[in-house]
């Protein structure tokens, strides 16, 4: 099953670049250099995020390992993509059509690292929404119930289900794999939609009784607002990892419809730069959300600058 799934992916890229070849190079150069980005705005929001003295231990943990899926996927998926599409683009131009250096294990490998870290992302996502649920919901009680050890023990068995459903994926045929990472993606936007609002109704709710009620004493109010700034700040992740992972959702549904049309299979394709485009965009949203980040970020780039000036 491997080996069918990695000539027809192959098949696909030698498609692409015979037909649409210009876009495929414009393709390859923004993967390139959205990698670079990519690594270096993660590298600086892990060193932040470790230092950081206000973010909640809990909620550290979860960012970190967002953070670090984010530059996993700079410097392995994002990256070979990019080189994938440089080679075949230019064999494929030079008529030399001997694609057996990427077949099976060179892109099996890369499907594997796509699949495991795009799933471990997509699933972190989940889990700091249900995080700032708990957050928003249990008060006082969310310091006790929610630990560090529980979050790190949630994480380990994350990043186990992504590498379970990385494996299945590659080990099934098409369209069945399709539906494996259609069904993923629609659950979990379901679940992280569904908490969100009952994030903003809890939100309300609480936010009417501190108005007008007045049946929370300061230190409850203070950490009723301290978790919805949180969960808010959250939610701009959110948002932003929707808008990059739907569309692929989508065009994923297309080819399990009709998988022959170079249309669709162009379109899935361009809607996985989508995907890889979040580890990008998540550094900047972090330092824009969260002012410590933020400044530390601007420190670190200030004595990499003044090093550099130096030497």
């Amino acid at each position: 099953m491997v080996v069918k799934l990695c000539i027809l992916k192959l098949e696909e890229y030698k498609a692409l670049a015979h037909f649409h070849g210009t876009l495929m190079i414009v393709f390859c150069v923004f993967n390139l250099t959205f990698s670079v980005v990519a690594t270096l705005g993660n590298l600086l929001v892990i060193r932040a995020l470790w230092k950081s003295s206000t973010i909640s231990a809990t909620l550290k943990y979860l960012f970190l390992s967002l953070a670090v899926s984010d530059l996993a996927v700079a410097l392995v998926p994002q990256l070979v993509l990019g080189v994938n599409i440089a080679v075949i683009s230019r064999m494929v131009a030079s008529e030399n059509y001997n694609f057996d250096i990427f077949c099976p294990t060179y892109l099996t490998i890369y499907l594997f690292f796509v699949l495991l870290l795009v799933t471990a992302s997509y699933l972190t996502v989940t889990a700091i929404a249900i995080d700032r649920f708990l957050a928003i919901s249990l008060h006082l009680r969310y310091q006790e119930l929610v630990t560090s050890k529980r979050v790190i023990i949630a994480l380990t068995s994350l990043w186990l289900a992504s590498t379970i459903v990385a494996s299945i994926f590659l080990s099934i045929p098409e369209p069945h794999n399709l539906m494996v990472v259609v069904v993923i993606q629609f659950y979990g936007l379901f679940v992280t939609t569904v908490v969100y609002i009952r994030i903003y109704r809890v939100a309300r709710y609480h936010q009417n009784q501190i108005l007008t009620q007045r049946q929370l004493c300061n230190d409850q109010a203070m950490e009723v607002l301290r978790a919805k700034k949180c969960a808010i700040n959250s939610l701009f992740v959110y948002v932003v990892f929707i808008a990059c992972y739907v569309p692929n959702s989508f065009t994923t549904i297309l080819l399990l419809v009709d998988s022959s049309r170079l249309s669709i299979i162009l379109a899935n394709h361009m809607t996985v730069f989508l995907i890889l485009l979040n580890s990008s965009l998540n550094p900047f949203l972090y330092c824009w959300r969260y002012r410590e980040l933020r400044r530390s970020v601007k420190r670190t780039v200030k004595k990499i600058l003044c090093m550099t000036d130096s030497g």
